[in-house]
């Protein structure tokens, strides 16, 4: 199949749906992010009564705490990150009728047929 010739500096359908999703991917999950972050900070303030710890490495900070600190930030930001990006990748294949860019190599032929149809 040829490809149509293009203006110079226009840019091919194909890579502004790239774009459009790197700018969507990223900012849901930098949203969800900061969501996160405020989310994690009020809730460690509310069940020890102190502020969280900035640094959990320094010295000052008991193990426990900067062990308890890392796992819980870790993983509710892992999953805010996970939600929040599958979340833009339901919207983009309810709004296009396709898989995301670069989410197309990992589908399984099941989720393929799903979008063909």
């Amino acid at each position: 199949m040829a490809k149509k010739p293009t203006r110079s500096g226009e840019k091919s359908p194909k890579e502004k749906g790239k774009k459009s999703w790197k700018v969507l991917g990223t900012g849901i999950a930098l949203l969800a992010g900061i969501a996160t972050t405020r989310a994690l900070d009020a809730l460690w303030q509310t069940a020890t009564g102190r502020k969280p710890p900035t640094s959990p490495e320094s010295p000052e900070i008991g193990n426990r705490e900067a062990i308890m600190w890392a796992g819980v930030s870790g993983l509710a930001m892992g999953m805010a990150k996970m939600y929040a990006t599958r979340r833009a990748a339901n919207y983009w294949l309810k709004s296009f009728d396709t898989l995301p860019p670069g989410m197309n190599k990992g589908a399984t032929l099941e989720t393929k047929k799903k979008v063909a149809k």
